[in-house]
């Protein structure tokens, strides 16, 4: 069972998918509020890119910190059930 989730690509990840195109899609509008104002950034354009850089970083570190939280419980689970799996293996092993 765990050969399968380590042999999984991150491509094929939906949430990965899902998150890639968000963050491409933040980067699209900070892009295109750079390009709108060129080098005339009002007080309004500056608030709107902070927030935008802001809002970003927060998925960003919400996805990772996610994505890490759920590696542990995987690998601790993982570790749980081979060693249940090895408690029976021992179990069934005659006593002399």
């Amino acid at each position: 069972m765990s050969k399968l989730i380590k042999d999984k690509m991150p491509l094929q990840s939906k949430k990965f998918l899902a998150y890639l195109i968000a963050d491409i899609g933040w980067k699209i509008l900070m892009f295109y509020v750079v390009w709108e104002y060129k080098t005339q950034i009002d007080r309004y354009a500056f608030l709107i890119l902070v927030s935008m850089i802001v809002t970003t970083g927060f998925i960003q570190i919400g996805y990772i910190l996610g994505q890490a939280f759920i590696d542990r419980y995987v690998m601790i689970a993982l570790a749980a059930i081979d060693q249940d799996d090895k408690d029976l293996k021992d179990e069934d092993k005659p006593k002399t």
